[in-house]
């Protein structure tokens, strides 16, 4: 969860600003993206891909891990961005 936010600080101060000003604290919602592999959050052919891509990582599987749930972030910008109360 640390990881997630020094990589969104880093690629992204702005969002991760925006995230710190209104209070929200990463592990509020990067901690169920990592402890159930985003499975609840993305269609299961989706999660069947992905997976299938951990799998194959074997050493590199959690900063792929990582990666992965950044880009949901950055994704996600503008609409975050735009919200004031979370």
């Amino acid at each position: 969860v640390n990881q997630l936010k020094e990589l969104i600080r880093r690629i992204d101060l702005p969002l991760h600003e925006h995230l710190q000003t209104h209070g929200v604290d990463y592990l509020q919602f990067s901690f169920r993206w990592m402890n159930n592999l985003l499975t609840r959050e993305i269609p299961l052919p989706c999660t069947i891909r992905l997976w299938d891509t951990y799998l194959a990582e074997s050493d590199g599987f959690a900063i792929f891990q990582l990666y992965v749930c950044a880009a949901f972030l950055l994704h996600w910008r503008e609409r975050l961005m735009q919200e004031k109360d979370f």
